[in-house]
């Protein structure tokens, strides 16, 4: 078609560089906001508009909001509403008070976890470790924004995960003891910021590597170690941790029962959680001992709970959080899966009753054998078919806002009556607010109760305030509880995830509010994460790359008006334009509510 040696270009992208190249293009000019000049000719390099005094950037609001907990927080003694009003913030406040006398000094909380960025057969497992700060205000400091990747292990680093921290624990280490020279953009000043890390998120495979601690059999507790109560069930070869009566009162009544727990009475104490000076001298033996330390101990005394590296921090008592999502999510699964029988899903099988047969438990729930044919009768905690179809019929018509959960109707089969392809979100709401409502009017009574009692301590323990003196009746509860669970399921229900909401309350009294300390957040940044690679042979080059572009546009965002920030999402509750700390009688823009009108309000 065209002249020999004459060729078209094979795509758009390759025709606009030669127009590019030829001189064709556009050239952007700022404009004042109240478009009184452009910032061209004479005022190019003006930083704000001479005619009405407007700045040309936005605010450096993200530099003010560093020392939010500092400066306007509103102090309610005895509330946790923030990692600043839990002991272990103060802890560090009161071991280096230089360090807390400048509230720009960044508390971190570091998470790690595994995603697979590659689907197929081409699977490729990577490892992002993300930062985030503490510093902001509740509603910020745990958005996207602010959110750092730092570190990107490719593969299962497993044990090994001390060698590939390193370089990390290094940088936290220079951070402390040195400090980075920084550039203030609110109070227009230099000054040395510093940062310390207060604890880690992980689920909870992830958590017992980093820590060094076995997170199965019969040490599977992090938090109770050498003392926690487990049994052995030969029939289904797994471990059970029911025994909750030793977390009682020492004079409850449930401690003296005999036939509805295992047969005895329970006088034992429940176990004391070793403090960092305990851990500092167990480790410290194992060196002595062996001239060496287990790999995954090296990570516990790197990841110090002062936020130091290689420097153990002997009065801090919590470092590694249990994770709350997967938690829930797991103990959601397990209820759910019992209650209404699944096959696979349910802890209540044959296998089960042969347990309860071994150890002499519930005679009435044994297997009746006759000839070729056993016969399970009916425990109270599964549900008939009438009653699966009411539950299911409830979750199957419930109708909720737009965004607030999943659509339950496409999650549940009502012919196989059960519950299909729930993510961790969907057994958040089941757990807290479906379940008590679906289960109200069916179930064995007192089975009935206890699930209840669960789902509310789930709702009570996930509040964003608080109140410090109300935690210890919270705790007694669960494990009552717990107990109550252990009279209507057999002992192969309690696992390891139900064993550790007996740790979650005191994590909260220690930590603070948990929504701070669950991995949504970091579960949300790592979907990001897998968008960015679109090249499968190089993922983890296709992350670091497009995660420095993003932070580049960020970074500029801050300074150019009507630019919307990549990592906070607006808000769409925000019909009149009034924001969080704003005075609303400042507000001009935004949009009204339709059809509204004054109400007056008689006394």
């Amino acid at each position: 078609m065209l002249p020999e040696g004459n060729e078209m270009y094979s795509s758009t992208y390759e025709a606009k560089k030669a127009f590019k190249a030829m001189g064709s293009g556009y050239t952007k000019i700022h404009a004042c906001v109240n478009n009184c000049i452009l910032y061209r000719n004479e005022y190019t390099d003006l930083a704000a508009s001479p005619t009405c005094g407007k700045s040309r950037w936005k605010s450096k609001t993200t530099a003010k909001d560093l020392t939010w907990h500092a400066t306007e927080r509103k102090v309610d003694v005895g509330v946790l509403s923030h990692p600043v009003d839990s002991p272990a913030w103060a802890a560090i406040d009161d071991k280096y008070p230089d360090f807390a006398s400048k509230p720009r000094n960044l508390r971190l909380g570091i998470s790690a976890d595994g995603v697979d960025v590659n689907r197929g057969n081409r699977s490729h497992s990577v490892w992002p470790v993300l930062p985030v700060i503490y510093n902001f205000p509740p509603w910020l400091c745990m958005k996207r924004k602010f959110i750092m990747l730092s570190l990107l292990i490719s593969g299962t680093p497993g044990n090994d995960i001390d060698v590939f921290l390193a370089p990390f624990i290094d940088d936290l280490q220079l951070l402390f003891d040195f400090g980075f020279e920084t550039y203030d953009a609110y109070a227009q000043e230099h000054f040395k910021l510093r940062a310390v890390m207060l604890w880690t998120i992980n689920d909870y495979p992830a958590l017992g590597t980093l820590s060094g601690c076995p997170y199965s059999g019969f040490q599977g507790c992090v938090v109770c170690g050498e003392e926690t109560h487990c049994i052995r069930l030969p029939e289904s070869n797994k471990q059970s941790y029911a025994g909750h009566r030793r977390f009682l009162p020492y004079d409850h009544q449930f401690r003296r029962q005999k036939k509805a727990f295992n047969g005895q009475q329970e006088f034992s104490p429940s176990p004391e959680p070793m403090n960092g000076e305990e851990i500092y001298n167990k480790v410290k033996f194992i060196i002595n001992k062996w001239g060496k330390v287990n790999k995954g101990k090296e990570a516990e005394i790197q990841q110090s709970t002062s936020g130091r590296g290689g420097k153990m921090n002997k009065k801090k008592r919590k470092s590694h959080q249990v994770d709350f999502m997967h938690v829930e999510k797991n103990v959601g699964e397990s209820l759910t899966g019992t209650v209404l029988n699944v096959p696979g899903k349910t802890k209540d099988g044959y296998k089960a009753r042969l347990d309860l047969v071994h150890y002499g438990l519930k005679p009435e729930l044994h297997p009746h054998i006759e000839g070729n044919n056993t016969t399970l009768l009916a425990a109270g905690c599964t549900l008939t078919k009438e009653e699966k179809d009411k539950l299911c019929e409830t979750l199957h018509n419930l109708r909720v806002p737009q965004g607030y959960c999943s659509n339950f109707s496409s999650l549940v089969s009502l012919k196989d009556r059960k519950l299909i392809g729930l993510k961790s979100h969907d057994y958040h709401m089941l757990m807290q607010q479906f379940l008590p409502i679906a289960i109200r009017s069916i179930m064995h009574p007192p089975t009935r109760v206890a699930i209840t009692r669960f789902c509310f301590f789930f709702k009570s323990i996930c509040s964003k305030e608080i109140k410090v003196d109300e935690l210890d009746k919270l705790q007694e509860e669960l494990c009552v509880t717990l107990c109550l669970l252990e009279k209507h399921f057999p002992p192969s229900f309690f696992d390891v995830m139900i064993h550790l909401t007996v740790h979650l309350t005191r994590e909260v009294k220690l930590c603070g509010p948990i929504f701070f300390r669950w991995i949504y957040p970091f579960e949300r940044f790592m979907k990001v994460i897998k968008g960015h690679v679109r090249n499968k042979n190089r993922p983890e080059g296709c992350i670091a790359e497009e995660n420095v572009a993003e932070e580049t546009i960020e970074f500029f965002s801050q300074f150019h008006k009507r630019m919307d920030t990549v990592g906070i999402p607006p808000d769409n509750h925000n019909n009149c334009g009034i924001h969080k700390g704003v005075d609303s009688s400042s507000i001009t823009d935004g949009t009204p509510l339709s059809a509204a009108k004054s109400v007056e309000v008689s006394a």
